[in-house]
């Protein structure tokens, strides 16, 4: 048996939080093949874990398929609630195509063959989730501290205006808190492989004209924007597992008195927005305009590609089902792929097989059989081709 996978991202290697994940999938099978799945799959690897499924999508049902080429597009939805791409604390996503295949000696496995591309998932922009910003003024043990707002930006200066005249030395630190944030029930309440750090140190300023003044303290132009990420699979089987990600920002103020050994010391919490990023709009427009040929099974309908098949008869024989459909358009299909299904008490699908043919002629007619050992009513079929086209069928049974 000798095949070859290629898996293609059609969006050069990066993705934004909303947005869908375009890629092409190309099936090369030199000889007739059975298949148990194929789908693609977005994946990352938290530190207490191998490896985690953040989502998946179907390209091919369990079948069989006639020696050729299957070309297959897909857009995955980097849903919302993903937790973007950190690459300063390792949190790093790859897409994996996965072909798997009976295993000929134990049928109880499969054989696996995959391709992966790694894929930088980008947030959206901070911007929009803080629309106001406020003044800041506290005065504790006779120290007052001002500041006219709690937003920056990378690259501006935070104005601190003061008033402390019992106190001999002041001292500000802008300091960044950041971490994972790793919940695996195996290792208890949180992981373990992720260790509590200390507030980085970002600036810092000290004066000894303590009566009143002001201080100034530069946020570093590539200060990472404020932002706490929680991801939790939907995956019963995967249910007490979180995964995410937090950057915290604050304002640390040092006081020592002229007549007391005591430290006055308190945090003034900030946020970090990320500055404007005009090209980032614009990706994500083009990314979110990009026309979708086969997402959803529901999609893709035109009444131009209703006229390519029609099921000519289904025979019954006990629980098999011997359906003949036939090429009814002026052209020459490649790469088809049939997926079949029983519909039952008029609401739910059985499961599903597929065949998949090399070439469909004009006016040929192709025999399948779908086996299911539930009473349906009707037959559904799904057809995909390599043009991406996509049409979905539904014959009644009397």
């Amino acid at each position: 048996m000798t095949m070859k996978l290629e898996l293609i991202d059609l969006n050069n290697g990066s993705v934004y939080v909303g947005d869908k994940l375009h890629v092409k999938t190309i099936y090369n099978f030199e000889d007739d093949t059975s298949i148990s799945w194929s789908g693609i799959q977005l994946i990352t690897r938290p530190p207490c874990l191998k490896e985690v499924q953040i989502t998946k999508q179907e390209i091919f049902s369990k079948g069989n398929f006639e020696a050729g080429e299957y070309i297959r597009e897909k857009n995955l939805l980097i849903k919302n609630n993903i937790v973007p791409t950190i690459k300063k604390r390792d949190l790093n996503y790859e897409i994996k195509l996965i072909l798997r295949l009976p295993h000929p000696e134990n049928p109880e496995e499969n054989i696996l063959i995959f391709k992966k591309k790694e894929i930088e998932i980008k947030p959206r922009n901070f911007n929009n989730q803080y629309k106001e910003t406020n003044p800041i003024s506290l005065s504790i043990s006779g120290l007052s501290v001002n500041l006219s707002k709690d937003i920056f930006r990378p690259g501006e200066t935070i104005k601190i205006n003061y008033k402390a005249p019992d106190f001999k030395e002041l001292e500000f630190r802008l300091l960044q808190k950041s971490n994972l944030i790793c919940y695996c029930e195996t290792y208890g309440q949180s992981c373990k492989k992720v260790e509590e750090l200390p507030a980085a140190i970002a600036g810092d300023v000290r004066t000894s004209n303590t009566s009143n003044g002001n201080a100034f303290l530069k946020v570093p132009e590539i200060a990472e924007p404020t932002h706490e990420y929680l991801w939790e699979p939907t995956e019963k089987e995967s249910w007490g597992f979180k995964l995410g990600d937090y950057t915290k920002w604050s304002l640390l103020v040092l006081g020592k008195p002229k007549i007391s050994r005591d430290l006055i010391k308190f945090e003034i919490p900030i946020t970090i927005v990320a500055s404007f990023i005009s090209k980032m709009k614009k990706d994500s427009e083009l990314f979110s305009k990009e026309p979708t040929k086969a997402s959803d099974v529901f999609e893709s309908m035109a009444s131009r590609f209703q006229k390519i098949f029609e099921i000519k008869k289904i025979e019954p024989d006990g629980n098999k089902y011997l359906i003949r459909i036939k090429n009814i358009s002026n052209k020459q299909l490649e790469g088809v792929s049939v997926r079949v299904s029983g519909l039952k008490e008029e609401l739910f699908e059985t499961a599903p097989f597929l065949r998949g043919f090399n070439i469909w002629g004009p006016g040929e007619e192709k025999e399948l059989i779908y086996e299911s050992k539930h009473k349906i009513s009707a037959i559904i079929a799904l057809f995909e081709d390599n043009q991406q086209n996509l049409i979905r069928l539904q014959y009644p049974l009397s």
